[in-house]
C-alpha cells in the first residue's frame, strides 16, 4: 500500500470509532494518519473534533490552528474555525475567539452561528447591549437559530429584563430542540424568575434528567425548590 492509501485508511477507521463513541481509538488512529503525513488538514481536523469531543482543548486547538493555517484546500476549514472559536471561549480567550468568529462572518459561511457566538461571549466579557444586538442579527439571519434564541432569552433573564420577551426566547429554542437541556434550564429558568414555580419545576427537572452532572442546572432546580418550600411555610 502507498502511503497516502494507509492515510485514507486510518482516517476511515478512525471516523468509523468516532462515530461509535470510541474516542480514544479514534484518536489514536487519527494521530496514525497525521504522523504519516503532518500536513494532511483530514488527518488533523479529526484529531482536533476528537480532542475536542474528550475536553483535551489545547491539544485540539494545536492541530485546528494547523488546518487553518495549511495552504491547501479543505472543506471542513470553516468548522475548523467554528470550534477552535468554541475552544477559545471555553479557555475564556475571548479577543481570540471573536476574531474567530468575525473571520468567519467574513467567509460568507455559517454567519448566524458565528453571530450567536459572539453574541455569547459579549455577555460574557459584560457588554449586555452589543451582546443583545448581535444575537438578533443571528436570528435575522438564521430565525430557526436555536443557540441564539436561547442565548437572548437567558441573557435577559439574568439581567431581569424584558423578562416576557426571555420567555419567548426560550419557547422558540425548545420549540426547534425540545431534547436540549440548556434550552430547557433557561425556559426553566425565566419560568422562576416570572413566579410561575410549576412550569419552572418541570422544565428544570426534564434539564436535569438529560444532563444530571450539570451544576448550573442543579442549582437552578434547587433555588426553585428553596423558593417554593419558602412559600409554603408562609402561607
Amino acid at each position: 500500500m502507498t502511503k497516502a492509501s494507509d492515510v485514507a485508511q486510518y482516517i476511515k477507521s478512525g471516523q468509523k470509532s468516532l462515530g461509535t463513541g470510541d474516542m480514544k481509538t479514534a484518536l489514536k488512529e487519527f494521530l496514525e494518519a497525521s504522523n504519516l503525513d503532518p500536513e494532511n488538514p483530514e488527518a488533523n481536523y479529526f484529531i482536533g473534533v476528537t480532542c475536542t469531543r474528550m475536553e483535551e482543548y489545547e491539544m485540539g486547538s494545536d492541530y485546528l490552528e494547523k488546518v487553518i493555517a495549511s495552504e491547501m484546500a479543505y472543506i471542513n476549514k470553516v468548522h475548523a474555525r467554528m470550534i477552535l472559536g468554541y475552544i477559545y471561549t471555553i479557555r475564556e480567550e475571548y479577543e481570540k475567539a471573536i476574531a474567530m468568529f468575525k473571520g468567519i462572518v467574513k467567509s460568507g459561511f455559517g454567519s448566524a452561528q458565528a453571530y450567536a457566538a459572539i453574541g455569547y461571549i459579549m455577555d460574557r466579557m459584560g457588554d449586555f447591549k452589543k451582546a443583545v444586538m448581535t444575537l438578533y442579527k443571528a436570528i435575522e439571519i438564521d430565525p430557526k437559530n436555536a443557540n441564539a434564541h436561547n442565548s437572548l432569552g437567558y441573557i435577559f433573564t439574568q439581567a431581569n429584563l424584558n423578562l416576557e420577551e426571555a420567555l419567548k426566547e426560550c419557547k422558540k429554542a425548545v420549540s426547534i430542540n425540545k431534547n436540549n437541556p440548556a434550552y430547557l434550564d433557561s425556559l426553566g429558568w425565566v419560568y422562576y424568575k416570572l413566579g410561575r414555580i410549576k412550569q419552572a419545576k418541570i422544565y428544570l427537572n426534564k434539564a436535569l434528567k438529560k444532563a444530571p452532572a450539570s451544576e448550573e442546572i442543579r442549582a437552578h432546580l434547587q433555588a426553585v425548590l428553596d423558593s417554593d418550600r419558602n412559600k409554603n411555610m408562609d402561607s
